[in-house]
C-alpha cells in the first residue's frame, strides 16, 4: 500500500469537541476498563524513562482485570472513575474511564505506617483529559475544577469517610508535575522507597497528608 493509499484512507480531521468527565464510583464491571486504562496512562507517563520490556512487564502484571478485582473485592478499598461524557455535540457516543484515584491498605513498608493510615495508591489521568470541565450529578460544569483535582478531592472524601486520619502517597522523585501537584494538595515528604519496574529499582518519595 503507497502512502498516498494510507492518505486517501485516512478519516477526516475530527472536528474540536469538548469531552467533559464526571467522576462515579468503581464496580466490579469495571474491573476489565480500569486494567486497560491503568496499564496505558501508566505507560504514557513513564515510557519517556524506562525500558520497553520493563514498562510493558510491569503492566501486565500489576494492571490485570483480576488484580481490580481483587481491590474492588476488599472494603478498605475505594475507586472512584473519571469517565467521559459523552462530548458535547455527541450525544451517542458512549462514556468510557480515562482516569481513576485508588485508595487501600498502606503497602509501604520503609515507613511506619499508623493503624489510621489508608494508601493513595494510584492517581491517573490520560492528559489529554487534563483540562475537562467536570460535571456535577444534574451534569453542569463545576467552576473551576479539573479532573485530576476532583479526583484527588474524591480520594480525600474518601479517606475520612473510611476513619483514616493520614493519606500516604509514593511517587517517582522524578515526576515533578506530579510532585507539585501533591505540593499544593497539602502533602509533604515523610520518607522514601525502592520501587521495582520490571528489571529496573525506581527511587520513589513518599508523601503524607494529615486528614
Amino acid at each position: 500500500m503507497s502512502i498516498d493509499t494510507i492518505k486517501s484512507c485516512a478519516p477526516n480531521p475530527a472536528p474540536d469537541i469538548i469531552e467533559t468527565v464526571t467522576l462515579r464510583r468503581a464496580t466490579p464491571a469495571d474491573a476489565p476498563a480500569l486494567a486497560l486504562t491503568g496499564a496505558a496512562t501508566f505507560l504514557e507517563a513513564f515510557t519517556w524513562m524506562l525500558p520497553g520490556a520493563d514498562i510493558n512487564a510491569h503492566a501486565l502484571k500489576n494492571h490485570t482485570a483480576d488484580a481490580y478485582t481483587h481491590y474492588l473485592a476488599d472494603p478498605n478499598t475505594r475507586i472512584t472513575v473519571a469517565v467521559t461524557g459523552p462530548a458535547v455535540g455527541f450525544p451517542n457516543e458512549p462514556g468510557s474511564i480515562v482516569g481513576y484515584v485508588l485508595l487501600c491498605t498502606p503497602e509501604l513498608p520503609t515507613i511506619d505506617v499508623l493503624p489510621t493510615d489508608i494508601e493513595l495508591k494510584r492517581i491517573y489521568l490520560f492528559s489529554r483529559f487534563r483540562s475537562s470541565p467536570v460535571l456535577d450529578a444534574a451534569g453542569a460544569p463545576i467552576p473551576n475544577l479539573r479532573p485530576a483535582q476532583a479526583l484527588m478531592d474524591a480520594a480525600v472524601a474518601d479517606a475520612r469517610a473510611l476513619g483514616a486520619a493520614r493519606l500516604l502517597l509514593g511517587t517517582h522523585a522524578t515526576n515533578l508535575r506530579a510532585i507539585a501537584f501533591y505540593h499544593r494538595n497539602g502533602f509533604t515528604q515523610v520518607g522514601t522507597r525502592v520501587f521495582q519496574v520490571g528489571s529496573q529499582q525506581c527511587c520513589d518519595l513518599i508523601f503524607a497528608k494529615p486528614l
